[in-house]
């Protein structure tokens, strides 16, 4: 049955500053038998009422939402024989726009088990349901969702949903009532949102405020001067409000890390 104490580890959801609650695991299923997606779906609610469900009867109408970003999802349950477009070959089409969704194949038959791995299934469980082996499968794929997701932070703007791991955030700043995520492969996310609210969400030993519109990763500071830090070739300025929380904090972030990886 599920751990009922997972929800303890999702450290960072930016949609969580919305409701102030822990955004609830969504989960799509998509299969042509109507009888079958009311069967998973009352198990799906008897492991965990909390969860959220979206039902699907065929792949084309799947794809399109995902692709419009219309949809997000954690884990994704999909019916291998299905009229139009297949099981294995929406998973196919899925893998190129969520390489984190846990995709888990439902059929009658075992035959589809090689491509399965080829689209890199997180599960393949067989037709007529076995709840024990569905809440196992479960308990795993929540407990990857969890460890993922303490490494990321999710958000949303004109309609798309970013998700972004904060080890590749170089440093946060927040302009015009806009948040800007400037990352490690030289490229710019950006959401509506508060500076404030966004630093609560984040690893609080990785990442420092330094300044009213900055946050820091303290793993990609490469110096630190008298009043700024230097992020590769952008220098951050340290406001003489947070300048001596902003340099502890720093200094017991290097001497966590020595000897070891970021984030341990």
């Amino acid at each position: 049955m599920k751990n009922s104490s997972f929800k303890k580890y999702w450290g960072m959801e930016f949609f969580t500053l919305q409701g102030g609650g822990f955004m609830p695991i969504k989960i799509a299923i998509c299969d042509d038998t109507v009888e079958d997606i009311e069967l998973l779906s009352s198990a799906l609610y008897t492991y965990d009422p909390s969860f959220e469900i979206i039902t699907y009867t065929n792949g084309e109408t799947l794809i399109d939402e995902f692709r419009d970003s219309s949809l997000f999802a954690d884990i994704l349950f999909l019916d291998i024989y299905m009229p139009g477009i297949n099981g294995v070959k929406t998973a196919q089409r899925l893998r190129v726009e969520r390489k984190d969704l846990k995709i888990i194949f439902i059929s009658s038959s075992k035959e589809h088990y090689p491509q399965a791995y080829e689209v890199f299934a997180f599960n393949y469980l067989l037709k007529p349901f076995d709840r024990e082996r569905l809440y196992r499968v479960l308990d795993r794929a929540i407990d990857e969702i969890c460890r993922e997701r303490s490494h990321k932070i999710r958000f949303s703007y004109k309609s798309t949903v970013y998700s972004v791991d904060c080890r590749d955030i170089l440093y946060i700043e927040s302009r015009d009532k806009l948040i800007l995520f400037h990352l490690a492969d030289g490229s710019t996310l950006q959401c509506y949102g508060k500076l404030d609210g966004i630093a609560k969400e984040l690893p609080e030993q990785s990442f420092i405020r330094c300044h009213q519109s900055f946050i820091v990763n303290t793993f990609y500071v490469t110096e630190l001067g008298e009043n700024h830090f230097r992020v590769g070739q952008v220098v951050i300025g340290i406001s003489k409000k947070h300048l001596k929380h902003a340099k502890d904090q720093y200094y017991a972030s290097l001497f966590s890390h020595m000897g070891r990886g970021q984030w341990g």
